[in-house]
């Protein structure tokens, strides 16, 4: 376990807080009615266009009302709504924490900002905001299904089956009123006492199973748990491999669909039984092999990438090397690959680490029930597994191949891929859309984002079909401004109307195979 890496960097205590409305400030995204900058009478006295007239002071998008459906929309979901203000682009309101989640998901909400003197209040996640938000888990924690209702995804009837060093303070720590421990196991001593030795898997835990609004909500908080201890804290010898092998079988056996393991092999306490990176093929390491042999019953099995990046060793560690697991490296909180993160690829070429997810500066719970910031792919890998729970849970007949493809397509580096990141940070809402078209059957229709845009919008093509795009770009008065070929397109791509296009709401006619949409598009500058 000389690898784990868990660095704690900062510990400060916080408390509980409740379901109670708070207030906050939805701040909206570039306004979409600027076209009303050129009947400026429209929303303004001619008395206040000439005191401005006076002062050289032009008339711009801060002058012009927020959309009545913009308020209106978010008056339908909150307990509260007060006054909205044009100059700052946005409104009061009063919410609750699955309220205030609701808000965030809606594509014309920039960020909702507390109105709070002192303690600044961070929302529904709490410390884990971060983290959790840049994967965007909030497209799926609470999503539209079909457009009627909402479906609360957070990993309910998923069982997720642990493997680490020992989970000191699982027992002793409420991170969750209804954590929902199904049995632990202990291929170390024997037995089923598995919170004693190392706290270490109880820290990887709390970044899944956490549950309290406002302080911090992990990425499965209704998922069930199976703990298992395979790894002895105080020597690293091959023989913990095996116990991991008899650790992934026994989650077979209970009917686990997801392991999560933040353990990495490579050199042990006797030379001889050493690896060399020339192994990493994913055939050659006994825990690799084992590691496939589970992915090959349908489990999920997440390993982290390892802590070995600018070390000697520098790459993956065992058995982040094997074919069919989801191997997850660490970034930080500005979604740049971390110096220590154990880099890729497999000596076979294959992609390795799959994604990325943070594990610098994450959030995890200490065994003292003190929250503090850790370093590691140790809890990158977890708050992947918990995601990844949440996603399977959308869609229960995919395959556990399916839901590592889903994620690979989603991610911010999938065309460009390096042994650093992988593919890049996944964005669960396109993981989502992808198995809601390749499992689900839905009519796999061109997400086009961000939007409002600045200089460029990227596509996102669930169905994975190399298809042409054709694109034209129009203003309010039905003029072409720009348009488009892209050719044999698949996953993700993005399109340029170019620098002459001004700031303003255009529509967007997208053609692709079968497929026709119009969206009304604003572009910012």
């Amino acid at each position: 376990m000389k690898k784990l890496g868990l660095i704690i960097i900062l510990l400060f205590s916080l408390g509980l807080h409740g379901q109670e409305q708070q207030a906050y400030f939805v701040s909206f995204a570039v306004k979409e009615n600027l076209i009303l900058l050129q009947q400026p009478t429209t929303f303004l006295s001619e008395r206040a266009l000439a005191r401005r007239e006076r002062q050289g002071i032009d008339i711009g998008p801060r002058d012009i009302p927020v959309s009545s459906i913009r308020k209106e929309t978010i008056e339908n979901l909150v307990s509260y709504a007060g006054h909205s203000s044009k100059w700052l682009n946005g409104m009061y309101v009063e919410a609750t924490p699955a309220e205030l989640t609701q808000i965030q998901n809606l594509p014309f909400v920039a960020s909702v900002l507390p109105i709070k003197g002192g303690t600044t209040t961070l929302g529904f996640y709490g410390n884990a905001e971060s983290q959790n938000n840049q994967i965007n888990l909030s497209a799926i924690h609470s999503y539209e299904d079909n457009g009627y209702h909402t479906e609360i995804a957070r990993g309910e009837g998923m069982l997720v089956a642990v493997l680490d060093a020992g989970f000191v303070g699982a027992n002793s720590i409420n991170i969750n009123d209804n954590l929902n421990i199904l049995t632990t196991r202990n291929f170390v001593e024997g037995g089923t006492d598995v919170y004693q030795g190392s706290s270490h898997g109880f820290s990887v835990l709390s970044t899944m199973a956490t549950y309290q609004p406002d302080v911090y909500v992990g990425t499965a908080p209704e998922a069930t748990y199976a703990l298992i201890k395979t790894e002895k804290e105080l020597s690293e010898t091959p023989e913990e491999m095996f116990n991991w092998i008899a650790g992934a079988e026994f989650a077979d056996s209970i009917g686990a669909d997801i392991i999560n393991s933040s353990l990495g092999y490579s050199t042990f306490d006797d030379p001889a039984d050493d690896y060399t990176v020339n192994d990493l093929d994913g055939r050659t390491s006994i825990i690799s092999l084992g590691a496939l042999a589970a992915a090959r019953t349908g489990m999920l099995v997440v390993t982290s990438a390892g802590n070995a990046g600018g070390s000697a060793w520098d790459k993956i560690t065992f058995p982040a090397d094997a074919d069919s697991v989801l191997t997850v490296g660490s970034v930080n909180q500005y979604g740049m690959a971390s110096t220590f993160s154990s880099r890729g690829y497999t000596v076979d070429g294959r992609v390795k680490p799959n994604i990325c997810a943070r594990g610098e500066g994450a959030y995890v719970f200490r065994p003292d029930g003190q929250l503090a910031w850790a370093n590691g792919t140790s809890f990158s890998s977890p708050i992947m597994a918990g995601a990844a729970a949440c996603l399977w849970q959308t869609q229960p007949n995919a395959t556990a191949q399916q839901i590592i493809k889903a994620l690979e397509t989603s991610a911010s580096h999938f065309y460009s891929h390096n042994i650093r990141i992988g593919y890049g940070i996944p964005n669960l809402g396109l993981a989502k859309r992808n198995l809601d078209v390749v499992v689900g059957g839905e009519v796999p229709r061109t997400l086009v984002y961000p939007n409002p845009f600045a200089d460029y919008v990227e596509l996102f093509l669930p169905d994975g079909e190399a298809l042409d795009i054709e694109l034209e770009l129009y203003d309010l008065m039905d003029r072409k401004v720009a348009e488009g070929s892209l050719f044999g397109k698949r996953y993700q791509t993005l399109w340029s109307p170019g620098d002459h296009v001004p700031p303003g709401m255009y529509i967007l006619h997208l053609w692709r195979g079968q497929e026709y949409q119009r969206l009304s598009v604003i572009k910012t500058i």
